[in-house]
């Protein structure tokens, strides 16, 4: 081993062929000996050899190495190959190697740059192309660069037999999901993208542009006509197909489970107020309406009571119950028509049960998604001491964590006059006072002081109702993070504007439904003229109740895809993953003074 004196030092190449003594080395087997001592043949010729003939040989050497399971120890060999004069078979096996062992260690710039060294020119098989471009896709995704690797996959996609353009045309659609409105339309502005790249920014905006699953469908055939040619005309995304394919629910009698007694007796008579404006909106316009039969949800407590109701009554649909626990016993149960439950319980084994309610989580996920997409990156969370609390901060750490988010800090707070404390504790301004007293001490004397906080808090994620939300905003900025922007869930606004009151708000961000936010809708208007509620907090189960009704003959297309949108009351709601839990996009707004407005 001594003799070898390759472009690698004398010590490296003992510690690679040394591995020949480790736990994959068995004496007592030649295949592997023959193996082991075939790479250090191969490096012992590449000593002195040509450049071209020695790069061969290490490649070679590689290929041993690797197929050993010594992937490190094959880099290693490689690393210092310059593979610039090298013939494109040779450039291209030494080129990949590098670049999967940059990707592995998260190294996407030195990947993309071994890459670069590949001229796009470079006569090379489809097959390498794709790899390539594969390799290029993964470092751009390592780095967020969603475009550069969408450009990557329509690439791919060019190159594939039709048999393998589904799956990329299903991962190039995946991609697109993760452009944001704004992206998207600069993007086909620009008119920098080439036509298969353009044709597929237009067939993403066009679903997106769509309210509703009708113009989802005109916009779809109004797209397929004009881009005729383009390969995801012949073979649409899978959850496209689905979107096209699947038809709607058709219901003659649906059975209403809400309680009529009891705590939840309330809210379930607003919902139903809400479900029933809708039903009589439709029956007015001369839609066909299903007969509705009340069922009192305090009476048929249990999946097998509530089977036999479907049965008796000949359901064709359930919409309820409103009680969480409630919910989740009919998680494991196959029910024979769907149910569409107004609340949420978790996951379902249930292939019929859908579930469909306001929840703070989805607004909390919603603001972890919306501080990401502003570029920041590091939160903190300021949530109270209370149960619906508790569940917000759980998820929007969960999902602020899963984008590639870092939560630095968070604090809770209960019923208290004094923010302060809880404050300062998360801003570490209390740690910064303690430092100086603690020179004060030293010194023994009076020193200027200029309190400080953390300085890796980029955005502050608040949930809290307006009379705590009103204290903790000042009391941010008299710890010196005023300039850092806040967002916040619906439970900051009442929905009744008070300028006076939520002057301390100004510029903080929040997410709510566009029953509160946008323009009242025929349906509110119209329980507005005979409810004095609709603006008040307890408004939003209206807005509830009118979505249940409208979005169920839907619901076989929105669990059939992911593209499938119904504009609501509540947002813009679909299905994701299949799994019969119904989510919301909602609008953004901020406090100016003091009043909402419509984020743009």
């Amino acid at each position: 081993m001594n003799r070898l004196r390759l472009s690698l030092t004398a010590v490296t190449i003992a510690a690679v062929l040394a591995g020949c003594t480790g736990p994959g080395f068995q004496p007592g087997k030649p295949t592997t000996a023959k193996k082991q001592d075939r790479v250090e043949q191969l490096l012992q010729q590449a000593e002195g050899a040509p450049p071209i003939k020695a790069a061969s040989l290490k490649a070679e050497a590689a290929q041993y190495l690797i197929a050993q399971g010594r992937r490190q120890d094959a880099i290693l060999i490689l690393k210092d190959v310059d593979i610039a004069l090298l013939p494109p078979s040779l450039r291209f096996n030494i080129a990949k190697l590098k670049a999967e062992a940059a990707l592995e260690r998260q190294d996407s710039q030195q990947a993309l740059n071994v890459l670069a060294q590949m001229p796009t020119t470079e006569p090379l098989p489809a097959a390498q192309r794709i790899q390539l471009s594969q390799l290029r896709a993964e470092a751009y995704n390592q780095q967020d660069d969603t475009l550069a690797a969408l450009k990557e996959l329509v690439s791919i996609a060019q190159l594939s037999t039709p048999a393998e353009q589904q799956q990329w045309h299903d991962q190039i659609w995946i991609t697109l999901n993760k452009l944001s409105d704004q992206q998207l339309r600069d993007t086909i502005q620009s008119g920098r993208a080439s036509y298969f790249e353009q044709g597929w920014l237009e067939l993403e905006q066009s679903l997106r542009s769509a309210t509703d699953i009708a113009s989802q469908h005109q916009l779809l055939a109004e797209w397929k006509q004009l881009w005729e040619s383009h390969p995801a005309a012949a073979t649409p995304p899978t959850s496209v197909a689905q979107l096209i394919g699947a038809k709607r629910l058709q219901a003659n009698r649906i059975g209403l489970l809400l309680p009529q007694s009891g705590k939840l007796a309330k809210p379930a008579q607003l919902i139903s107020d809400g479900f029933m404006t809708a039903y009589f909106e439709a029956q007015q316009s001369g839609q066909p309406t299903p007969q509705i039969e009340l069922i009192d949800s305090t009476l048929v407590t249990t999946a097998q009571q509530l089977q036999q109701v479907i049965t008796d009554k000949q359901l064709d649909l359930v919409i309820g119950p409103l009680d969480k626990n409630y919910v989740r016993t009919l998680g494991s149960f196959q029910f024979p028509v769907p149910v569409l439950a107004l609340n949420y319980s978790g996951a379902s084994n249930s292939s019929n049960l859908y579930q469909l309610g306001l929840s703070a989580e989805d607004e909390a996920r919603a603001a972890a998604e919306k501080i990401w997409q502003d570029g920041h990156r590091r939160a903190l969370i300021i949530a109270p001491e209370a149960i619906w609390g508790e569940r917000s901060a759980d998820a929007f750490a969960d999902q602020f964590e899963a984008l590639g988010g870092l939560v630095v800090g968070s604090v809770s707070f209960g019923n208290e006059s004094d923010y302060s404390a809880p404050v300062s504790k998360l801003l570490t301004t209390d740690k910064s006072k303690e430092r100086y007293l603690q020179v004060r001490k030293i010194l023994g004397q009076k020193l200027e002081f200029e309190e400080r906080r953390r300085k890796d808090v980029q955005a502050v994620f608040l949930a809290a109702r307006p009379l705590d939300a009103r204290q903790i905003k000042p009391t941010l900025a008299f710890h010196y993070a005023g300039d850092v922007p806040v967002y916040a869930t619906s439970q900051i606004y009442s929905g009744l504007a008070n300028p006076a009151g939520d002057i301390d708000l100004n510029q903080v961000q929040f997410v709510d439904i566009p029953w509160v936010l946008e323009p009242p809708s025929r349906f509110k208007l119209q329980l507005s003229q005979t409810r004095q509620d609709t603006s008040q907090r307890s408004g939003r189960l209206y807005a509830l109740g009118i979505d249940a009704y409208n979005v169920y003959p839907y619901l076989q297309q929105m669990q059939a895809s992911p593209q499938a949108r119904i504009k609501g009351e509540t947002g813009v709601l679909h299905i994701e993953q299949g799994n019969g839990r119904i989510s919301r996009d909602m609008p953004w707004a901020v406090f100016q003074e003091g009043s909402p407005h419509l984020a743009q």
